[in-house]
């Protein structure tokens, strides 16, 4: 299992050699922090030097993000398309119809008179959609982690892509319901080993790996899928761990 760091929010692979004299940070084209260290070096040492290159970090990422290709908003016109689990389905404006959005399995069909409210109308039935097909899903995935959860929430999450909460209460953005189901697994495994262990220590990327031995190349797919996603507040920039410590929740939450 890879070493890692947390800091600041932050987390750091760890890369160690015994060639290796001097310390080293480096952040790499999709935004992974890596500290490169002699093989001795004690862990209290490394937290102590990469702190002191904190802003250079925080200023590099915010580069990065600014330069990433950002995914423009739907304008909800004919032949426009959405995705759900990945797939893209075409929208289609009616003259009549009871409510503001519906979806036959084939197309998305939206009242032309109610276009105004479409982004609440397509978040309410992602929020919808994702109540029923999150728990099937989950239930599919509880025998490679053994741990259920209390409850499970799908809603809006703003920066992130899912959260556990103290209590055992799985939380996945409806935004995610965008993404094709391998990443949408990969979210919800990494929730679920939260169940077992609440920090990114050793022991939950060890959960992490029996769940799921691609996670770390789900985890860089998820970085390319997260700009084709509508509505996208999600920001991209660490990726090398998709989640961090939300400390305004006080939960555990993954961020693409």
């Amino acid at each position: 299992m890879s070493e890692t760091l947390e800091l600041d929010g932050l987390t750091f692979k760890v890369r160690r050699s015994a060639r290796r004299r001097t310390l080293g940070l480096t952040v790499d084209r999709g935004g992974q922090l890596v500290l490169h260290a002699p093989e001795a070096t004690e862990q209290g040492a490394l937290a102590q030097w990469a702190a002191q290159r904190l802003l250079w970090v925080h200023r590099t990422l915010a580069r990065k993000d600014q330069n990433r290709p950002r995914q423009s908003e739907p304008e909800y016109v004919a032949g426009e398309t959405f995705r759900y689990l990945g797939k893209p389905y075409p929208l289609i404006l009616v003259a009549e119809q009871d409510k503001p959005l519906l979806f036959d399995g084939c197309r998305f069909l939206l009242h032309r008179p109610r276009r105004a409210m479409a982004e609440q109308a397509f978040r309410r039935w992602y929020i919808d959609a994702g109540k029923a097909w999150v728990p099937e899903r989950i239930e599919r995935l509880l025998p490679r982690v053994g741990r259920a959860p209390s409850k499970i929430v799908v809603r809006d999450l703003g920066f992130r892509w899912g959260s556990c909460g103290p209590t055992g209460t799985i939380n996945l953005n409806w935004r995610a319901l965008q993404l094709p189901t391998q990443l949408i697994d990969y979210l919800l495994i990494h929730e679920l080993c939260h169940l077992i262990e609440a920090k990114h220590n050793p022991a939950f990327w060890q959960a992490v790996e029996r769940a799921l031995p691609a996670w770390r190349d789900r985890m860089q797919e998820l970085d390319t899928q997260a700009t084709s996603v509508f509505w996208c507040q999600i920001k991209t920039g660490n990726t090398s761990c998709t989640s961090d410590h939300c400390r305004r929740d006080k939960d555990h939450c993954v961020r693409p």
